[in-house]
Formats: structure tokens, sequence, C-alpha cells
């Protein structure tokens, strides 16, 4: 008996990236998997990057494209960002969904891969697969040592990396959305609400997703502990910690718990 082959739905989000979103839109559609669709949300760009994907739609080969067009951003970009991936959501047809920053881009055998992944383990909704950087045409592997950790989120890919079942981030994506952890995003949320409340932390041994590292992206070592900002995103991971498993929340009071409510309490005094 032949496998049937499922639907698989690519979500590209993207704003202001009118030099990058043609190579991340053209990876997607040109994988050695036929069976997808490819949903681009333009999250309302002042650039030329809408226009872009508009006149690449014309093309035989690209008309299959479905372009969300929003008129209004939020304050908040992380907000954004999962507001766009829950309007792609609802237009996708996919079994699967894949999510591609419009700055990164898949390897061409990327939606081959994470089909195979979902076909043969029937009881798992999360694949991490591995990022290769791209830096000023340099391309790498990471040393990070992804995975669950004790007492502590998860190490995780970025959000190009993930890939779910459709049914299960519908009803997730409903359970991370707390509008006061601005500074989070959709990564996180996901890696930690799967590894945290579901169990699920599944990463593929291969490198299929090339990550973009932008200038500003860079931090040198040591320099985020003397950045406000990085201190308050990881006071509002603690707070999403406690808002999805405030009956085991207890486990992560530990010494790092501690210390980071005493120097962002300090940092916000000096601020």
């Amino acid at each position: 008996m032949i496998k049937k082959e499922p639907l698989v739905s690519i979500l590209i989000n993207n704003f202001n990236k009118e030099n990058f979103c043609e190579k991340a839109v053209k990876s997607a559609i040109n994988q050695n998997y036929n069976k997808l669709e490819v949903i681009f949300y333009d999250d309302n760009s002042s650039d030329q990057s809408l226009k872009r994907i508009v006149t690449l739609k014309k093309k035989n080969k690209y008309k299959k494209i479905k372009i969300i067009k929003n008129r209004l951003r939020g304050e908040f970009s992380s907000h954004n960002q999962i507001v766009g991936i829950k309007r792609s959501l609802k237009k996708s047809k996919g079994e699967i969904i894949c999510l591609l920053d419009s700055d990164d881009w898949f390897k061409k055998n990327k939606i081959k891969k994470i089909v195979e992944f979902f076909g043969n383990n029937k009881k798992q909704d999360i694949l991490f697969d591995k990022p290769l950087f791209f830096s000023k045409e340099d391309i790498k592997k990471t040393d990070i040592k992804y995975g669950k950790r004790e007492n502590s989120w998860p190490r995780f890919p970025p959000t190009s990396c993930i890939s779910l079942r459709k049914k299960s981030l519908e009803f997730v994506i409903r359970k991370i959305f707390f509008k006061d952890c601005p500074d989070l995003w959709i990564d996180f949320r996901l890696a930690s609400f799967y590894a945290i409340k579901k169990n699920q932390f599944n990463l593929s041994s291969d490198y299929l997703t090339y990550y973009r590292q932008l200038p500003n992206s860079n931090e040198k070592k040591y320099e985020k502990f003397l950045n406000f900002a990085w201190w308050n995103r990881r006071n509002q991971a603690f707070k999403f910690i406690n808002l999805i498993n405030k009956k085991n929340y207890k486990k992560y009071k530990t010494f790092d718990f501690y210390l980071t409510k005493i120097i962002f309490a300090f940092s916000s005094f000096l601020k």
C-alpha cells in the first residue's frame, strides 16, 4: 500500500526584508517535495519586499504562492509575529506546518526530511532541525548543544528550524500568547511549551535551514550581561514558564532565577 503524502504548509513571515525575502520564498517553492503550499505574510512593510513577491508570483513557477497583506502593525514585534502566524495558519491547508522567517532559507531536501520524521513518529507534534549560520558569505555549523534542560527552559534552534503538526499548533498557539511577555519570540514560547508541558523536544541530526545572522544579531561574549534588555527578556522568560507551568514552577526557582530577579529589579531602578 502506497503511503499518502501529506500536504505541507510553509508559513513565511516578513517585515522589511526586501533584500532577502525572494530567496526565502524560492527556497520554499523549489523543494524536492511537491505537495506543499507557501503562504507569504507581509506585516505592513515600508520597503519593497511585498512588491518583490507580488512580481515573483506572476511567474508560472511561483503563481501558487498565497499572499496575506497586513495593513496595521501592533506595538510589539513579537506579538506581530504571532499574529502573522495565526493568520497564515487559518489560510493554510497542510497537515504539517513549517515556519520560515523571510531572511532565512531552506535546503532543497528539508520538507522531504520533515515529512519522513512525522510519518515515522505519529505521536510527536514538533521537530527542530539544525541551523547553518550564514554571515557575510560565511556558512558554519553551530556548536550549540540543543535540547531539554533540568530546571530551565530548553536550548532551541531559531524559528525557521521549527516544524509542527497543524492541529497541535492550532491548540498551542492559543496557550502561549501572553501579552505581558512582549520580548519573547515564538521560538522560545513553542520550544518551552512543548518541552515542559508536552515533554517533546525532537531534534533532527540534519542541518536543513540557513539562518542569516544580521550584524545587529551578534552580541559579543559577556556583552549581553551588561544589557538591561537581556535581563528583561530573562525575567519575562521566567514569568512565561510560571504562566504555563504553575503547578511545578518551584523547581525553576534556582540561583539563576533569584539572580535574574535581583539584577532586573536593580536595573529597573537605575533605568
